[in-house]
């Protein structure tokens, strides 16, 4: 996988800090704990929150944000509730965006994305998974 930029925190101790503290607000906000932990990645260490994570009996959904944001926003208000049914989560932060993964980025236009998110889809499960998330579009595209 080629490394095109490597983003990072301005101040890494504060602003990484200041991101704990919100996901802290958010789940006393939601009323619930989040499973944190860190899969090993070839774009580094890549920060995954979870909900019901043990329950290995439940479908299991990986969410993937948009750029330029953290998964947790999927949950903003219990948005997740909203889903009906009660599933395995793992809410995953890209690598290269403003959050607590390390910030190596591929070219956005190549299909290292796809393989990064295929690496953590196996490390997340062996069974079947549901995917949700924004695209990364690769190639050639219309909008500038």
């Amino acid at each position: 996988m080629v490394i095109k930029a490597i983003s990072y925190f301005k101040n890494a101790e504060t602003d990484c800090q200041y991101f704990q503290d919100w996901v802290i607000q958010l789940e006393n906000l939601n009323g619930r704990k989040y499973d944190a932990f860190e899969i090993t990645s070839s774009l580094g260490n890549t920060k995954v929150y979870g909900i019901n994570t043990k329950e290995l009996q439940l479908e299991t959904l990986i969410i993937f944000p948009g750029a330029r944001t953290t998964s947790l926003i999927w949950d903003l208000d219990r948005g997740l509730d909203k889903l009906g049914q009660k599933l395995r989560i793992f809410l995953v932060e890209t690598n290269g965006l403003p959050n607590l993964s390390e910030g190596k980025t591929p070219d956005i236009r190549s299909l290292d994305y796809g393989h990064w998110a295929r690496e953590i889809i196996d490390k997340l499960s062996n069974e079947k998974v549901f995917i949700a998330g924004a695209s990364l579009v690769s190639g050639q595209s219309d909008f500038q």
